[in-house]
């Protein structure tokens, strides 16, 4: 049999964006791949109708997409890379340009031109748009210049491009850069007129919206400063182009939408569990302006099992009929929900791996999924269980060995941690073999029973792979996820406990070749420890964290959430001693181990600087250690990084557990 690679992600596809058409008819998707040779992600629209799937845009660059009636979509164009260069020149003379394309056959042609970087369209009755987009605060109204006042704004904005002045917190976004002053704002676009208009306040931050007949309820932060952690809803008229807050700051919202006339709004106070509070479902009354508690389930909506095979847009929520649907993370798998009225919360869809995306009209439900551990597909929901409709990814696994993750469950601290173990091919207890432990990110996230290219590539190479699921995880509910104050505690007991569970069960492990890996809260933990264990012979630490002191207020992880690692002000003397107890760099000098440092320069959920710093002691202490700095990507190299980076970082990883392990 083949065995997969360290560049067979190339040959995978990923569907995202499934939507129906209005009548239900149709159903429309994204299709990603990935053009080996240019090495750039390709995607295509299709439609799907009855049995046949066919592509409708070919240029491999679609956006954004919805339906403008039962025989027509409006699409948008992908150009981030223009985007980028435009804000690289100091240029806010962004457009996006809507074509229409017929469904019965024929070209697309140019519909709408509008003067912003917008998205989130909405479709009204009346058939005008709703959509997002973003402004300045300094120049919100920049994209109704014309003439000379537009050409004068864009001279002051090129004078002032290498410049950034800051005030307001936070300032930073991953994958957006500086956000200084950005805003993202409601516009209204009369299609008749040919006009747009803002909706929002200029000082709004505007998240997620619902339309329900003449009225638009969003979810949004007004501030100048110093950015809330908890949304205000509200609600605007769009006869009389009104807007009131209806709802103070009290929860982080989610969602909003309808079931009938009775909004529903999804949120959390993490007055008990934190920021990352699994929401609540609540009514809400537009008359009394109070919030009816719908259900406190404890569900972990819109949570899914990581993979490194997955891109593009996915639903949060939808509503169909007397229902609102959701995704959810439970501790065996991957569920599609449903909440009525009347608050019981029913199970439509189970998944026996990953759910990433669907849709729901009229009971019909599709989904795109990655069950029994295949690479994505597309699925529809039937009586008898889930019926697979295409096969995408067929032909890249066809004769290849792809090793079965095999369960295995630890006790720590009272409580079972869930893992599992891939073999190599012909695996043969008698000999032995080098292992490696993956640790995910979060610590709000999950791994599961379901197809992770980067380890199973390893597996290939003749490593036993094992992960779980510590403490911190997702899927079982608030009280497990929460770390609070525990980081490097209860979780790094309960993974070094997984260990010694797997190496009992799976002897022909040798002890001497066993090596560590993990991102973002992975890499946290494997810098953890490095600084607090020898027994694995090298570490590739990931887009981690190094020095919480270092990273308080540089990164897009909200001042705020340090409360969550540190029991006072961190400006005092104790929150200054609570940060510095769970830096990994406070225990570096313990540190043997050789370690690889894998980050991104424009990561900004764990910044450059963290992993520098980790680098620097290491050279100083001698330990053998080797830095990737991969320019121009993010904290989402290893999953939405260029083609040709994420094939550099698995063969640097792979390399260094080659170097000390074989």
């Amino acid at each position: 049999m083949k065995k997969i690679k360290p560049d067979s992600f190339m040959d995978f596809r990923m569907l995202s964006s499934l939507t129906f058409s209005p009548d239900g008819g149709k159903l429309a998707y994204v299709l990603t791949g990935i053009d080996r040779e240019k090495k750039e992600y390709v995607s295509r629209l299709r439609l799907r109708s009855g049995d046949d799937d066919r592509a409708m845009v070919s240029d491999g660059r679609i956006g954004e997409f919805f339906f403008e009636d039962a025989e027509h979509i409006l699409f948008s164009t992908d150009r981030r890379d223009e985007k980028k260069k435009e804000k690289d020149a100091g240029e806010e003379g962004a457009s996006t340009v809507l074509y229409r394309l017929p469904l019965t056959g024929g070209e697309a042609e140019k519909a709408y031109e509008l003067p912003l970087d917008a998205g989130d369209f909405k479709l009204l009755p009346d058939g005008n748009l709703l959509m997002t987009g973003e402004i300045s605060t300094e120049n919100p109204d920049f994209y109704l210049l014309t003439g000379d006042k537009k050409k004068k704004a864009l001279e002051k904005l090129g004078e002032e491009k290498d410049y950034e002045v800051l005030t307001e917190s936070p300032f930073v976004y991953n994958g957006r850069g500086l956000i200084q002053g950005k805003r993202s704002a409601l516009f209204l676009y009369q299609v008749k007129e040919n006009k747009l208009r803002r909706l929002s306040g200029k000082y709004t931050d505007v998240g997620t919206f619902r339309v329900h007949g003449k009225d638009v309820y969003f979810s949004g932060v007004n501030f100048r400063t110093r950015r809330p952690n908890r949304d205000c809803l509200y609600r605007l008229d769009l006869e009389t182009g009104k807007t009131e807050q209806v709802l103070g700051p009290r929860l982080m919202i989610h969602a909003i939408e309808f079931i009938g006339d009775t909004p529903i709004v999804i949120g959390a106070d993490g007055k008990r569990f934190g920021d990352d509070e699994n929401p609540c479902f609540y009514t809400f009354d537009p008359d009394t302006r109070e919030l009816g508690l719908l259900s406190d389930a404890d569900e972990s909506i819109g949570g899914v099992m990581l993979t490194d095979v997955e891109y593009g847009a996915a639903r949060f929520t939808v509503t169909d009929g007397d229902f609102l649907y959701f995704p959810a993370l439970d501790r065996d798998g991957c569920k599609l929900k449903r909440i009525g009225l009347d608050g019981v919360i029913e199970t439509i869809v189970s998944a026996d791996g990953i759910l990433s995306d669907y849709d729901v009209h009229e009971g019909s439900i599709f989904f795109a999924g990655m069950l029994d551990r295949k690479l994505p597909e597309l699925y529809r929901a039937e009586k008898d269980g889930n019926r697979c409709l295409t096969s995408w990814n067929t032909e890249a696994l066809k004769d290849t060995y792809v090793a079965e993750p095999r369960p295995i469950t630890a006790e720590c601290d009272g409580e079972e941690i869930d893992g599992w173990v891939l073999l190599p091919q012909d695996y043969d207890p008698e000999k032995k073999y080098p292992a490696v432990l993956d640790i995910h990110g979060g610590p709000k996230c999950a791994y599961g029973p379901v197809f992770f290219h980067e380890m199973q590539v390893w597996a290939a190479k003749g490593y036993i792979v094992f992960f779980c699921n510590p403490h911190g995880s997702d899927g079982r509910g608030n009280a497990f996820s929460y770390l609070d104050l525990r980081w490097g505690s209860i979780d790094y007991r309960q993974i070094m406990a997984f260990t010694d569970k797997v190496l009992d069960t799976y002897p022909a492990i040798d002890v001497g070749r066993l090596c560590c890996t993990g991102g973002s809260y992975g890499g946290f933990m494997s810098n953890w420890i490095l600084g607090h264990t020898d027994r694995f012979c090298c570490i590739a630490t990931q887009r981690s964290i190094s020095n919480w002191v270092s990273m308080y207020g540089i990164s897009d992880i909200p001042p705020i959430s340090n409360f969550e690692i540190c029991s006072d002000d961190p400006y005092s003397e104790k929150g200054f001693a609570d940060m510095w107890d769970v830096s990994p760099l406070k225990y570096v000098r313990n540190a043997k181990t050789p370690t690889l440092i894998i980050h991104s320069e424009e990561d900004h959920r764990c910044p450059i600087a963290e992993g520098y710093q980790l680098y620097t002691a290491l050279v100083y202490l001698r330990v053998p250690v080797r830095m990737v700095v991969f320019h121009g990507e993010n904290h989402e190299l290893s999953r939405t990084g260029k083609p040709a980076h994420r094939l550099r970082r698995l063969e640097e990883i792979t390399g260094w557990f080659d170097k000390y392990a074989k």
